[in-house]
């Protein structure tokens, strides 16, 4: 009898998973929703009067138990790179331009597809079945959502068999979105009930994804478009094509509007179609994505500090709505810029009530001319951003007002601010400034810095306020005992702050850097210092500006902000604080086993025949070696290619290896 059953239940699974695939895979129903609940609550009853026979994998598991401690975090195996952007037909077809360059004129073709307006997501599948899902994050850190993702029937639970061997491991990027149907279905259904409803379908999906409830997640119909691989074992692709006829054929859905295109051209025509027919599509879209098919000439390619070079997004043209100044505000920022912000009457644009929009500085109000009470076009750049871009002229009121930050009267009288020479931006020149205090800590305590959960601007205000925060250590100085006399704070609220305060002791280099808020010193640089200086403190204090611009990717305006900053006495006392305190800077680790040139100093000058520049510098810093831009007495080798220039003549001087193209083969470790 229970064989009987097992049988019945593995053929309910099947053909229910087969119609998943029909369904969200090949657009190609093959049962009516009648039918298919009908074999959903077939299944369901089998599985309650045999609990012994359930499988992980059946339909019927996808929701689980909710979350009670909240979203852990996951390192991406491979980061999740952003990509550079195209604002109109010039830059798409500069793009095509570049990589044809890059290639050396060889023949190149490209695959474009919709860029989804949704949530970036990492699905990890080890031995065909759902091991992971994180989302993006901050690319190089993602979320774990597994148990919401589980109860998108569009994702998979385990892989279909194909043609190619189930890898042992897979990881495939995704971006998951609620179609716009269903979004405003929702939204009917919370205005009936009360409740808040969601600024657009993006949001929805988004906030669908992170609810610790999978139930609530399972009843928002979400979906998701697979567009690539971020790493994998036991199969090898060799272009994009190929790779989502791959997903495709495994159950992962792609997006059917991808196509393989090769000229420029065709590049800007399939993005103007798009954009024509936007509208009648049922998911949004916010430009197109364009890649080099071929997966060995987006080797040679490589990357650019936080994107590859072998992509672009191009985006549509900026939504627009018209609003009227009603003031204008200025805002200070912890390097100490003021930025002017105008206050308008709220406005509905792309779904977002917009009530401020970002002025940038006093010379972009005095080229536009933009004064208060004036009526103004609005729109969100790259669907973000909100700025002005157009004073309405023919509407202007009589009784506008000219503005000019020179003319503020800054409430703080310690407070002065003025114009730097040769820039367009106003600085408050006071360094203890409440508002530059503020945007120091805020900084310090954010997601992609020491990433204190808790410690949003509110907080930070509150804390600065009641004395408790004059300086970043501070942080470490809180107790319990001072947060629970303050309002806001309960005994639950409390211990939480100090929870995450006590867990971001714990960092990594790249982190802690990037949260002291030295001027240019972003998240990318952090981690180029870092594996420069071996994750030391102690050994980049020490750094002079010199053997900085050497670093490839550091300039002379980076190098200057950092010796600037810990020549500061102040700065290092701070920072001592903070490790007495108990932060612990975890040293980053890498697989030396692949990097025999961990550590040495490689200079690239020259152009080469047999690859390029780009793929080169790629090769090297995958063996571990920092390429720098200048020769020194700390070089250890330098590689020359045809029109060498001084570099070679300098190495000689100082008896520094060289090595020629003919002998590149065995220099990289390759023969």
């Amino acid at each position: 009898m229970e064989k009987t059953i097992k049988k019945r239940i593995d053929s309910l699974i099947a053909e229910i998973n087969n119609h998943n695939y029909a369904y969200y895979v090949l657009d190609d129903p093959k049962l009516t929703d009648i039918e298919y609940d009908a074999l959903f609550r077939e299944l369901e009853t089998l599985e309650r009067d045999n609990p012994n026979l359930i499988s992980k994998t059946s339909p019927t598991q996808r929701v689980g138990h909710p979350v009670t401690s909240g979203f852990k975090s996951y390192e991406h195996s491979i980061p999740m790179l952003s990509l550079s952007n195209a604002i109109n037909d010039e830059e798409i077809n500069d793009f095509h331009k570049r990589i044809v360059k890059w290639l050396n004129n060889s023949e190149v073709n490209f695959v474009a597809e919709p860029k989804i307006d949704g949530l970036g997501v990492s699905l990890i599948y080890e031995n065909g079945l759902l091991k992971r899902a994180l989302t993006r994050g901050d690319g190089f850190k993602g979320e774990d959502i597994t148990h919401n993702v589980k109860t998108i029937n569009a994702v998979p639970l385990e892989l279909r068999q194909s043609k190619k061997k189930t890898p042992s491991f897979i990881e495939v990027r995704g971006e998951i979105f609620m179609n716009i149907s269903d979004f405003n279905q929702l939204n009917k259904n919370r205005e009936i009930s009360d409740e808040k409803i969601f600024a657009n379908a993006r949001n929805a999906a988004a906030g669908s994804v992170r609810q610790l409830d999978p139930n609530i997640t399972a009843s928002r119909n979400l979906s998701i478009f697979c567009y690539e691989i971020g790493g994998s074992k036991d199969i090898k692709l060799d272009n994009q094509i190929e790779m989502l006829e791959y997903l495709k054929s495994v159950g992962l859905p792609v997006n059917p509007l991808s196509k393989k295109i090769t000229s420029s051209e065709d590049m800007v025509s399939y993005h103007h179609t798009l954009e024509t027919n936007r509208t009648h599509i049922d998911y949004e879209i916010d430009g197109s994505v364009i890649k080099v098919n071929n997966y060995q000439k987006r080797e040679r390619l490589g990357l650019r500090s936080r994107s590859p070079r072998w992509a672009i997004a191009a985006k549509f043209k900026a939504k627009q709505a018209e609003s009227q100044i009603i003031g204008i505000d200025l805002q200070v920022g912890r390097t100490g810029v003021i930025t002017p912000v105008a206050k308008i009457k709220e406005v509905d644009l792309s779904g977002v009530m917009i009530s401020s929009a970002t002025l940038h500085n006093q010379d972009e109000i005095d080229r536009k001319d933009i004064r208060i009470n004036d009526f103004v076009l609005i729109e969100r750049s790259g669907d973000v951003i909100p700025k002005i871009t157009k004073v309405l002229n023919e509407k202007r009121p009589k009784n506008t007002k000219k503005f000019s930050i020179s003319d503020f009267n800054w409430p703080d009288p310690e407070c002065k601010i003025e114009r730097v020479d040769g820039e367009a931006a106003y600085r408050c020149t006071n360094p203890n400034c409440k508002s530059r205090v503020m945007g120091v800590l805020e900084h310090f305590c954010s997601k992609n810095a020491m990433n204190i959960e808790g410690m949003g601007p509110q907080i930070v205000k509150q804390l600065l306020e009641a004395d408790l925060l004059i300086s970043f250590d501070d942080i470490y100085k809180i107790k319990y005992e001072d947060l629970i006399e303050l309002d806001r704070f309960k005994n639950k609220s409390a211990m939480n702050l100090i929870d995450s305060i006590n867990q971001s002791k714990k960092t990594t280099f790249p982190r802690f850097l990037f949260g002291l808020g030295i001027p240019n010193v972003g998240q990318h640089i952090s981690r180029v210092i870092d594996r420069y200086c071996n994750s030391s403190l102690e050994k980049l204090t020490e750094l002079k500006i010199e053997e900085m611009k050497e670093i490839d990717g550091i300039g002379e305006t980076v190098a200057i902000a950092i010796e600037d900053y810990f020549k500061n006495d102040n700065n290092k006392s701070i920072i001592e604080s903070c490790l007495k305190l108990g932060v612990k800077i975890i040293p980053t680790t890498y697989d030396t086993s692949t990097m025999r040139m961990l550590n040495q100093k490689i200079v690239i000058t020259g152009s080469f025949e047999s690859l390029s520049r780009s793929d080169l510098k790629l090769r090297l810093e995958n063996l571990g070696a920092t390429v720098t831009s200048s020769v020194s007495s700390k070089t250890d080798a330098v590689i020359v290619g045809k029109n060498p220039g001084s570099k070679l003549s300098k190495a000689q001087d100082l008896n520094i290896r060289i090595v020629e193209e003919k002998d590149l083969i065995g220099f990289l470790g390759e023969a």
